[in-house]
């Protein structure tokens, strides 16, 4: 394994350590498989970082840093850079094998400057997993930014980890994406009082989507605007190939915050696809609302959107009981609880 530890006295750090490490490979000093190992000194690293290579990756703050502690910070956006895989802060690109990301914080310090409605110019990912091949473990990790901070393919596994932003800012075109124990955290519009949207899934076809296990829904109440925890793109349809409205709740708290619906579907103009089901669509189990006064009580499922369905206990032990039957037809399956 290949050790390298950084800190935020060299300009561009991190960036400098990930071109040594692609120098080393391309020379043969390192074989294409061989893992590496980077440790993270607290501070903060402002920088934009891509990697592409085939070996192994694990990248970590020092043992016992708050992940809070130890940030890497910038600010990019689709007005400076098109595409998710060139405006995020932290990409990982399609050539990667196995990536773990442990006890950091990646934000993308972008705010929106486009007066009304959610743009495109605005899109600011702090992360995006650009890799449908390979698995993506993060734990107690930390991704903060406004629209579209997180951006997922493939297969992903979350653990432990806080994610913040304002509109579609978990979303991505993945087979699996597994949030367990998270706190998905809505946060203020930096313009005024919008309208925000936590999730936007445009899975593949006939996949999970995005899956919700234990995780917790917090934010900040807007004056009168509504506040969902899912948005349609309106594209997905039984021949495409993605763009399906695939995600699930299971066992989650929602703040009383959030809209009764919880889907956002332009008031039924926009098709949601495909009609939630036990396997696909927009579904939940046990869902909990924490009012104000912090009290808890079980959710009331009628007022969902037409096409959300409610998990019977028979889908729930035949499909998402355990961390294992959810992702047991992912690369993740030898993992046991």
């Amino acid at each position: 394994m290949l050790e390298l530890s950084v800190n935020t006295k060299s300009p561009a750090a991190i960036t400098a350590a990930l071109k040594k490490i692609h120098e080393m490979v391309m020379s043969g000093a390192v074989a294409k498989n061989a893992p590496v190992h980077i440790t993270l000194e607290p501070g903060s690293y402002r920088e934009v970082i891509k990697y592409n290579l085939s070996n192994p990756l694990v990248m970590e703050s020092t043992p016992g840093t708050p992940a809070a502690s130890c940030t890497i910070q910038a600010e990019n956006c689709e007005a400076f850079h098109k595409g998710a895989e060139n405006r995020a802060v932290f990409v990982i690109g399609p050539n990667a094998s196995n990536i773990t990301l442990k006890n950091f914080t990646i934000v993308n310090t972008h705010n929106k400057s486009v007066a009304e409605g959610n743009t495109l110019p605005d899109a600011a990912e702090a992360f995006c997993w650009n890799n449908s091949t390979g698995t993506l473990f993060a734990e107690g990790m930390r991704f903060e930014g406004r629209q579209n901070t997180l951006s997922v393919k493939g297969y992903s596994w979350f653990l432990n980890c806080y994610v913040s932003g304002d509109t579609d800012f978990i979303s991505g075109d993945c087979d699996t994406a597994f949030f367990e124990n998270c706190e998905i955290h809505v946060r203020e519009d930096n313009r005024g009082d919008f309208p925000a949207y936590a999730v936007s899934s445009r899975a593949l076809a006939e996949k999970p989507g995005i899956v919700f296990s234990s995780c917790r829904f917090t934010g900040e109440k807007r004056r009168k605007s509504p506040i969902f925890l899912y948005r349609t793109a309106g594209k997905g349809c039984q021949s495409s190939q993605k763009d399906w409205d695939s995600m699930a709740l299971v066992n989650c708290f929602v703040s009383d915050i959030f809209d009764d619906s919880f889907v956002w579907d332009d008031d039924m103009e926009l098709e949601v696809y495909p009609r939630g089901n036990a396997k696909t669509g927009f579904r939940e189990y046990n869902t909990r609302i924490v009012m104000k006064n912090g009290k808890v009580a079980a959710a009331d499922t009628t007022r969902r959107n037409i096409k959300s369905y409610t998990l019977t206990d028979d889908d729930y032990f035949r499909g998402y009981a355990s961390r294992y039957l959810i992702l047991h037809d992912t690369p993740f399956a030898e993992i046991k609880d």
